[in-house]
Protein backbone atom coordinates (compact mmCIF):
# COMPACT_ATOMS: atom_id res chain seq x y z
CA UNK A 1 0.00 0.00 0.00
CA UNK A 2 1.33 3.56 -1.05
CA UNK A 3 1.66 5.94 1.59
CA UNK A 4 0.76 9.53 1.70
CA UNK A 5 3.21 12.12 3.62
CA UNK A 6 1.73 12.92 7.00
CA UNK A 7 2.17 16.40 8.36
CA UNK A 8 3.66 14.86 11.42
CA UNK A 9 4.18 11.47 12.95
CA UNK A 10 5.45 11.39 16.68
CA UNK A 11 7.90 8.09 17.97
CA UNK A 12 6.33 6.96 21.22
CA UNK A 13 3.65 8.21 23.36
CA UNK A 14 4.16 8.69 27.02
CA UNK A 15 3.90 12.32 28.70
CA UNK A 16 6.17 14.21 26.75
CA UNK A 17 4.40 13.54 23.87
CA UNK A 18 1.11 14.32 24.73
CA UNK A 19 2.97 18.02 24.92
CA UNK A 20 2.51 18.04 21.27
CA UNK A 21 -1.21 17.41 20.41
CA UNK A 22 -1.83 19.53 23.88
CA UNK A 23 0.32 22.58 22.76
CA UNK A 24 -1.56 22.52 19.44
CA UNK A 25 -4.68 22.34 21.29
CA UNK A 26 -3.41 25.30 23.17
CA UNK A 27 -2.64 27.37 20.14
CA UNK A 28 -6.08 26.15 18.24
CA UNK A 29 -4.48 24.51 15.62
CA UNK A 30 -5.12 20.69 16.52
CA UNK A 31 -7.57 19.73 14.12
CA UNK A 32 -5.33 21.63 11.89
CA UNK A 33 -2.72 19.45 12.72
CA UNK A 34 -4.49 16.14 12.69
CA UNK A 35 -6.80 16.89 9.12
CA UNK A 36 -3.17 17.20 7.78
CA UNK A 37 -2.02 13.88 8.96
CA UNK A 38 -0.91 13.46 12.84
CA UNK A 39 0.72 9.86 13.66
CA UNK A 40 1.34 8.29 16.89
CA UNK A 41 3.55 4.90 17.31
CA UNK A 42 3.83 3.52 20.56
CA UNK A 43 5.47 0.17 21.30
CA UNK A 44 3.13 -1.04 23.84
CA UNK A 45 -0.22 -2.04 23.98
CA UNK A 46 -2.79 0.30 24.20
CA UNK A 47 -3.72 -0.93 28.03
CA UNK A 48 -0.11 -0.67 28.98
CA UNK A 49 0.16 2.70 29.60
CA UNK A 50 1.75 3.09 33.22
CA UNK A 51 4.10 6.52 32.83
CA UNK A 52 5.22 7.97 35.97
CA UNK A 53 3.52 4.86 37.89
CA UNK A 54 5.37 5.52 40.94
CA UNK A 55 4.47 5.01 44.46
CA UNK A 56 5.40 8.18 45.81
CA UNK A 57 4.50 12.02 46.72
CA UNK A 58 5.23 14.36 43.34
CA UNK A 59 7.95 16.60 42.97
CA UNK A 60 6.30 19.48 42.27
CA UNK A 61 2.52 20.72 42.70
CA UNK A 62 -0.23 19.12 41.16
CA UNK A 63 -0.96 22.01 39.18
CA UNK A 64 2.15 21.45 36.99
CA UNK A 65 -0.04 18.65 35.30
CA UNK A 66 -2.73 20.66 34.81
CA UNK A 67 -1.41 23.54 33.45
CA UNK A 68 -0.53 22.36 29.86
CA UNK A 69 -4.23 22.04 28.53
CA UNK A 70 -6.20 24.51 28.11
CA UNK A 71 -9.25 24.89 29.83
CA UNK A 72 -11.57 25.63 26.86
CA UNK A 73 -9.74 23.23 24.33
CA UNK A 74 -10.86 20.05 21.93
CA UNK A 75 -9.26 17.91 24.82
CA UNK A 76 -10.20 19.60 27.76
CA UNK A 77 -11.93 16.24 29.44
CA UNK A 78 -9.78 15.27 31.70
CA UNK A 79 -9.65 18.57 33.23
CA UNK A 80 -13.23 17.58 34.24
CA UNK A 81 -12.74 13.97 35.37
CA UNK A 82 -12.49 12.74 38.76
CA UNK A 83 -8.38 13.18 38.91
CA UNK A 84 -8.27 16.13 37.10
CA UNK A 85 -10.63 17.53 39.90
CA UNK A 86 -8.53 16.02 42.43
CA UNK A 87 -5.49 17.69 41.42
CA UNK A 88 -7.44 21.05 40.59
CA UNK A 89 -8.40 20.45 44.38
CA UNK A 90 -4.71 20.18 45.80
CA UNK A 91 -3.25 23.22 43.01
CA UNK A 92 -0.43 24.28 44.86
CA UNK A 93 1.04 20.91 46.92
CA UNK A 94 2.48 17.60 45.78
CA UNK A 95 -0.25 14.80 45.62
CA UNK A 96 0.71 11.09 45.35
CA UNK A 97 2.34 10.47 41.84
CA UNK A 98 -0.23 8.01 40.70
CA UNK A 99 -3.06 10.47 41.09
CA UNK A 100 -1.02 12.42 38.57
CA UNK A 101 0.03 9.06 36.60
CA UNK A 102 -3.73 8.25 36.00
CA UNK A 103 -4.59 11.84 35.04
CA UNK A 104 -1.66 11.41 32.23
CA UNK A 105 -3.25 8.23 31.36
CA UNK A 106 -6.55 9.53 30.88
CA UNK A 107 -4.95 12.33 29.09
CA UNK A 108 -3.19 9.76 26.73
CA UNK A 109 -6.67 7.74 26.08
CA UNK A 110 -8.37 10.98 24.82
CA UNK A 111 -5.56 12.02 22.50
CA UNK A 112 -6.04 8.72 21.11
CA UNK A 113 -9.65 8.59 20.91
CA UNK A 114 -9.34 12.07 19.16
CA UNK A 115 -7.42 11.51 16.59
CA UNK A 116 -10.22 8.90 15.23
CA UNK A 117 -12.34 11.43 13.87
CA UNK A 118 -9.11 12.42 11.16
CA UNK A 119 -8.84 10.45 8.15
CA UNK A 120 -4.91 10.76 7.76
CA UNK A 121 -4.36 10.55 12.32
CA UNK A 122 -3.83 8.06 13.83
CA UNK A 123 -2.27 6.40 17.74
CA UNK A 124 -0.90 3.10 16.63
CA UNK A 125 -0.17 0.69 19.91
CA UNK A 126 2.17 -2.19 19.71
CA UNK A 127 3.81 -0.98 16.74
CA UNK A 128 7.57 -1.00 17.77
CA UNK A 129 9.45 1.71 15.54
CA UNK A 130 13.14 0.08 15.06
CA UNK A 131 14.31 3.77 13.22
CA UNK A 132 14.02 6.49 11.71
CA UNK A 133 15.24 6.94 7.94
CA UNK A 134 15.37 10.34 6.44
CA UNK A 135 15.43 10.17 2.40
CA UNK A 136 16.43 12.23 -0.52
CA UNK A 137 13.35 14.32 -0.26
CA UNK A 138 13.62 14.86 3.28
CA UNK A 139 10.71 12.68 4.65
CA UNK A 140 10.40 10.54 7.39
CA UNK A 141 9.82 6.80 7.66
CA UNK A 142 9.53 4.72 10.67
CA UNK A 143 10.69 1.47 10.26
CA UNK A 144 10.39 -1.65 11.90
CA UNK A 145 13.35 -4.48 12.43
CA UNK A 146 12.44 -5.51 8.78
CA UNK A 147 12.55 -2.11 7.51
CA UNK A 148 9.27 -1.68 6.18
CA UNK A 149 7.74 1.59 6.29
CA UNK A 150 5.04 2.23 9.49
CA UNK A 151 4.43 6.14 8.51
CA UNK A 152 6.23 8.68 6.57
CA UNK A 153 5.68 11.90 7.37
CA UNK A 154 7.21 15.57 6.93
CA UNK A 155 8.37 16.36 10.20
CA UNK A 156 8.80 14.02 12.75
CA UNK A 157 9.24 14.05 16.86
CA UNK A 158 11.12 11.96 19.10
CA UNK A 159 9.22 11.22 22.21
CA UNK A 160 10.78 7.03 23.25
CA UNK A 161 11.43 7.90 26.98
CA UNK A 162 14.53 6.75 28.70
CA UNK A 163 16.28 3.79 31.08
CA UNK A 164 17.54 4.31 33.98
CA UNK A 165 21.49 4.33 34.53
CA UNK A 166 22.82 1.64 36.36
CA UNK A 167 26.62 3.08 35.86
CA UNK A 168 29.93 1.19 35.19
CA UNK A 169 30.81 -1.94 36.98
CA UNK A 170 27.22 -2.53 37.99
CA UNK A 171 27.62 -4.87 41.26
CA UNK A 172 25.10 -7.89 41.68
CA UNK A 173 21.49 -7.71 42.99
CA UNK A 174 21.58 -4.15 41.86
CA UNK A 175 17.87 -2.64 40.89
CA UNK A 176 17.01 0.95 39.65
CA UNK A 177 15.03 3.40 41.99
CA UNK A 178 12.25 3.52 38.59
CA UNK A 179 11.98 -0.56 39.89
CA UNK A 180 11.74 0.24 43.64
CA UNK A 181 9.49 3.36 43.47
CA UNK A 182 6.91 1.03 41.03
CA UNK A 183 7.38 -1.71 43.60
CA UNK A 184 8.40 -4.38 41.40
CA UNK A 185 11.68 -5.00 43.70
CA UNK A 186 9.45 -5.37 47.04
CA UNK A 187 11.06 -8.92 47.52
CA UNK A 188 14.36 -8.20 47.45
CA UNK A 189 14.35 -5.00 49.64
CA UNK A 190 11.99 -7.03 51.55
CA UNK A 191 14.87 -9.64 52.17
CA UNK A 192 17.52 -6.86 52.18
CA UNK A 193 15.97 -4.87 55.46
CA UNK A 194 14.35 -7.85 57.05
CA UNK A 195 18.32 -9.88 57.07
CA UNK A 196 20.47 -6.42 58.60
CA UNK A 197 22.00 -6.21 55.25
CA UNK A 198 23.40 -3.16 54.05
CA UNK A 199 21.79 -1.35 51.43
CA UNK A 200 23.74 1.04 48.78
CA UNK A 201 21.70 3.78 47.00
CA UNK A 202 23.62 5.46 44.35
CA UNK A 203 22.83 9.35 43.74
CA UNK A 204 21.55 11.90 45.60
CA UNK A 205 18.52 13.08 43.68
CA UNK A 206 14.96 13.12 43.98
CA UNK A 207 14.48 9.21 42.77
CA UNK A 208 17.34 8.70 45.39
CA UNK A 209 15.80 10.10 48.51
CA UNK A 210 12.13 8.78 47.57
CA UNK A 211 13.40 5.26 47.53
CA UNK A 212 15.12 5.58 50.65
CA UNK A 213 11.58 6.98 52.08
CA UNK A 214 10.06 4.23 50.81
CA UNK A 215 12.31 1.70 52.37
CA UNK A 216 11.81 3.35 55.34
CA UNK A 217 7.80 3.44 55.35
CA UNK A 218 7.40 0.12 54.21
CA UNK A 219 9.96 -1.78 56.46
CA UNK A 220 11.11 0.64 58.65
CA UNK A 221 11.10 -1.55 61.65
CA UNK A 222 12.97 -3.60 60.57
CA UNK A 223 15.52 -1.24 59.48
CA UNK A 224 19.47 -0.94 61.87
CA UNK A 225 21.03 2.03 62.19
CA UNK A 226 23.18 2.74 58.99
CA UNK A 227 22.26 -0.07 57.34
CA UNK A 228 20.90 2.57 54.16
CA UNK A 229 24.40 4.33 52.49
CA UNK A 230 23.45 7.10 50.18
CA UNK A 231 26.44 7.52 48.38
CA UNK A 232 26.52 10.76 45.76
CA UNK A 233 28.66 11.74 43.90
CA UNK A 234 28.05 15.65 44.16
CA UNK A 235 26.57 18.29 46.36
CA UNK A 236 22.72 17.00 47.13
CA UNK A 237 20.66 19.68 45.07
CA UNK A 238 17.59 21.57 47.50
CA UNK A 239 14.71 23.53 45.43
CA UNK A 240 14.41 27.15 46.21
CA UNK A 241 11.47 29.76 45.06
CA UNK A 242 14.21 32.14 44.33
CA UNK A 243 17.86 33.09 44.29
CA UNK A 244 18.04 34.72 47.73
CA UNK A 245 16.31 31.64 49.75
CA UNK A 246 18.94 29.47 47.99
CA UNK A 247 22.10 32.14 49.51
CA UNK A 248 20.47 32.54 52.80
CA UNK A 249 20.24 28.49 53.41
CA UNK A 250 23.58 27.79 51.21
CA UNK A 251 22.00 26.17 48.91
CA UNK A 252 24.00 25.42 45.69
CA UNK A 253 22.83 26.99 42.86
CA UNK A 254 22.99 24.19 39.65
CA UNK A 255 20.13 25.62 37.67
CA UNK A 256 17.37 28.62 37.45
CA UNK A 257 14.08 28.73 35.64
CA UNK A 258 14.52 31.55 33.36
CA UNK A 259 10.41 32.40 33.52
CA UNK A 260 9.76 31.90 37.26
CA UNK A 261 13.42 32.24 38.80
CA UNK A 262 13.12 28.94 40.75
CA UNK A 263 16.54 27.19 41.86
CA UNK A 264 17.32 24.05 41.23
CA UNK A 265 13.44 23.47 39.68
CA UNK A 266 14.21 20.36 37.75
CA UNK A 267 17.17 18.71 39.94
CA UNK A 268 16.27 19.60 43.48
CA UNK A 269 14.43 18.16 46.38
CA UNK A 270 11.09 19.18 47.89
CA UNK A 271 8.67 17.90 49.92
CA UNK A 272 9.74 14.45 51.69
CA UNK A 273 12.32 14.02 49.78
CA UNK A 274 14.04 17.14 51.43
CA UNK A 275 12.62 17.17 54.54
CA UNK A 276 14.26 12.93 54.42
CA UNK A 277 17.48 14.89 53.55
CA UNK A 278 17.77 17.46 56.24
CA UNK A 279 16.59 14.31 59.27
CA UNK A 280 19.56 12.69 57.94
CA UNK A 281 21.73 15.63 57.77
CA UNK A 282 21.24 16.50 61.50
CA UNK A 283 21.24 13.52 62.58
CA UNK A 284 17.78 12.62 63.07
CA UNK A 285 17.04 9.42 61.18
CA UNK A 286 19.99 7.28 61.91
CA UNK A 287 19.11 4.20 59.71
CA UNK A 288 20.31 6.33 56.71
CA UNK A 289 24.09 7.69 56.11
CA UNK A 290 24.93 9.64 53.33
CA UNK A 291 28.52 9.56 51.94
CA UNK A 292 30.26 11.96 49.67
CA UNK A 293 32.66 11.73 46.95
CA UNK A 294 33.80 8.41 46.54
CA UNK A 295 33.39 8.27 50.86
CA UNK A 296 32.98 4.91 52.10
CA UNK A 297 31.35 3.10 55.13
CA UNK A 298 33.11 0.24 57.29
CA UNK A 299 31.38 -2.75 57.54
CA UNK A 300 29.94 -5.94 55.12
CA UNK A 301 29.54 -5.11 51.42
CA UNK A 302 26.22 -4.05 50.23
CA UNK A 303 24.06 -7.18 49.49
CA UNK A 304 21.50 -4.40 47.31
CA UNK A 305 22.05 -1.72 45.56
CA UNK A 306 19.83 0.79 44.54
CA UNK A 307 20.77 2.80 41.09
CA UNK A 308 19.21 6.73 41.42
CA UNK A 309 21.88 8.15 38.92
CA UNK A 310 19.83 9.50 36.49
CA UNK A 311 18.34 8.26 32.62
CA UNK A 312 20.28 7.47 29.21
CA UNK A 313 17.86 8.07 26.17
CA UNK A 314 16.56 5.01 24.70
CA UNK A 315 17.98 4.06 21.38
CA UNK A 316 16.07 5.44 17.93
CA UNK A 317 18.56 5.31 15.36
CA UNK A 318 18.04 8.05 12.52
CA UNK A 319 19.53 6.91 9.14
CA UNK A 320 20.33 9.31 6.45
CA UNK A 321 19.80 8.58 2.84
CA UNK A 322 23.15 7.04 2.51
CA UNK A 323 22.17 5.00 5.47
CA UNK A 324 24.55 6.46 7.91
CA UNK A 325 23.48 7.69 11.32
CA UNK A 326 22.78 11.27 11.72
CA UNK A 327 23.62 11.43 15.61
CA UNK A 328 24.86 9.09 18.07
CA UNK A 329 21.56 7.35 18.60
CA UNK A 330 21.74 7.12 22.85
CA UNK A 331 22.85 10.83 22.93
CA UNK A 332 19.83 12.69 21.42
CA UNK A 333 20.91 16.48 22.10
CA UNK A 334 18.27 19.01 21.46
CA UNK A 335 18.65 22.80 21.43
CA UNK A 336 16.40 25.64 23.46
CA UNK A 337 13.52 24.69 20.12
CA UNK A 338 13.49 21.80 20.86
CA UNK A 339 15.31 20.40 17.85
CA UNK A 340 17.31 17.72 17.02
CA UNK A 341 20.73 18.75 16.46
CA UNK A 342 23.31 16.25 14.44
CA UNK A 343 26.84 15.21 14.26
CA UNK A 344 28.04 18.80 13.37
CA UNK A 345 25.79 20.80 15.98
CA UNK A 346 23.26 21.80 13.22
CA UNK A 347 19.40 21.36 13.23
CA UNK A 348 18.76 18.48 11.44
CA UNK A 349 15.87 20.04 9.29
CA UNK A 350 11.99 18.70 10.33
CA UNK A 351 13.44 16.63 13.41
CA UNK A 352 12.55 17.50 16.69
CA UNK A 353 12.85 15.74 20.58
CA UNK A 354 11.14 15.73 23.41
CA UNK A 355 11.07 14.10 26.96
CA UNK A 356 13.18 13.04 29.54
CA UNK A 357 16.75 11.18 27.92
CA UNK A 358 17.40 14.16 25.85
CA UNK A 359 20.42 16.65 26.34
CA UNK A 360 21.30 20.09 25.97
CA UNK A 361 24.09 21.05 23.97
CA UNK A 362 26.25 21.76 27.01
CA UNK A 363 25.80 18.90 28.99
CA UNK A 364 28.25 16.21 29.21
CA UNK A 365 26.44 13.30 30.62
CA UNK A 366 24.28 11.95 28.83
CA UNK A 367 20.70 11.63 29.36
CA UNK A 368 21.33 15.00 31.53
CA UNK A 369 18.14 16.86 29.74
CA UNK A 370 18.14 20.47 31.59
CA UNK A 371 14.68 20.20 31.87
CA UNK A 372 12.93 17.01 32.91
CA UNK A 373 9.10 18.02 33.94
CA UNK A 374 5.93 17.47 32.38
CA UNK A 375 4.75 20.75 32.45
CA UNK A 376 7.39 22.14 30.71
CA UNK A 377 7.22 18.74 27.99
CA UNK A 378 3.35 20.03 27.97
CA UNK A 379 4.58 23.94 28.09
CA UNK A 380 7.15 25.80 26.30
CA UNK A 381 9.15 23.49 24.76
CA UNK A 382 6.00 21.50 22.79
CA UNK A 383 4.45 25.08 21.95
CA UNK A 384 8.01 26.16 20.21
CA UNK A 385 7.94 22.39 18.46
CA UNK A 386 4.29 23.09 17.22
CA UNK A 387 4.93 26.52 16.50
CA UNK A 388 7.92 24.86 13.55
CA UNK A 389 5.52 22.22 12.13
Amino acid sequence: MQLSAARLQVVGFGPAALGIPVAADRADVVDDLMRDGCVFLDRRARDEWRSLDYDIPSNSAAGDFLGGLAPDGRLRAPLHSAEGRTLMDNSDRPVPLRLAARFLARTAREVADYTVRFNRAHALFSTPVDHLYVDRDGLFHSRDARRRTLALSRSAVIAVGARPRTGHGTPPRTVTSEGVLRRECDAVCAEAAGTGAAIRVLGGSHSAFSAVGLLLREWGRELRPGQIRVETRSRVLVHHPSRQAAHASGTAVATVDPETGEINRFAGLRGESEELYHAVLRGAEPRVRLLRHGERAPGPVPRLTIAAIGYRARRLPVLGPDGLALYPPDRVTVDSDGRVLGHEGRPVPGLFGIGLGHCGPESTAAGDYPMAAVNIFHGRVASRIVAQL
